[in-house]
């Protein structure tokens, strides 16, 4: 599995790297960066559903 963000609809809240600094960090632009693009454990699958379901501009994408 893996994780991406689209910048275009992404509004910088912050609530993916705040909620899941193992995934994401804010990089010196304030635009979020994926840490971890392979999702290869229950743990890490788990965290990017959580962050794409709390991303208030539904910007998180979780694909197979």
């Amino acid at each position: 599995m893996k994780v991406r963000i689209n910048l275009e609809a992404c509004v910088r809240a912050g609530e993916c790297y705040y909620n899941h600094p193992e995934l994401f960090r804010m990089d010196d632009g304030g635009d979020p960066q994926i840490l971890v693009r392979e999702l290869n454990t229950p743990d890490l699958i788990r965290h990017a559903r959580e962050a794409a379901v709390v991303c208030p501009a539904s910007a998180i994408i979780v694909e197979d």
